[in-house]
């Protein structure tokens, strides 16, 4: 909800497949709305398409915007490519400390075949040490605030971040979020 409210009266597009395009709380009325996700993506494809798609719309002068998560660790030197060529960009981390899908899968595999889930975590956990995704992001020249624990500091977060990309610039905000 407090994304929506940044971008709702701009001209924008959710450049991230599958994970956090929330259909139920943002209006996707045009074709452009969203980049999809009818196959062609896997682990890493997130932000290098949302680099590209932002760099599409940075032409039409649309507000690119993407809920990224722990997918990002698999390609995150498209963050430079941003930086470099000024692509507007609003990435907003889902850090959940894990690659969080995957440990669910492994959850359910294991209860399926009666192994217990006690090692679930192993491979799929971001923790000891926890990625800092936003000083991660300042290292690549991008604005970037975070790891943002207290919701309070979101939606302001979220507007200076919004100030940066409408200049021309990428910016990230960091949020830790509960594993869902």
């Amino acid at each position: 909800a407090e994304i929506w409210r940044q971008i709702r009266t701009e001209d924008w597009s959710h450049v991230m497949i599958g994970i956090g395009v929330p259909t139920s709380l943002w209006n996707f009325d045009t074709h452009y709305r969203s980049i999809g996700s009818w196959g062609g993506d896997g682990m890493g494809y997130g932000p290098p398409a949302s680099v590209g798609a932002a760099l599409a719309n940075k032409k039409h002068g649309r507000f690119s915007v993407a809920i990224q998560d722990g997918d990002f660790m698999y390609s995150p030197g498209a963050l430079w490519t941003a930086a470099h060529h000024q692509i507007p960009l609003l990435m907003v981390m889902h850090n959940n400390r894990a690659y969080h899908q995957e440990f669910m899968h492994i959850q359910r595999m294991g209860n399926r075949r009666n192994r217990g889930i006690d090692r679930a975590h192993i491979g799929t956990a971001l923790d000891d040490p926890a990625i800092d995704y936003a000083t991660l992001a300042r290292s690549m020249g991008w604005y970037a605030e975070g790891p943002i624990e207290n919701p309070n500091d979101l939606e302001p977060a979220l507007a200076r971040a919004k100030a940066v990309v409408k200049r021309g610039e990428p910016a990230l905000v960091d949020v830790v979020t509960q594993p869902r």
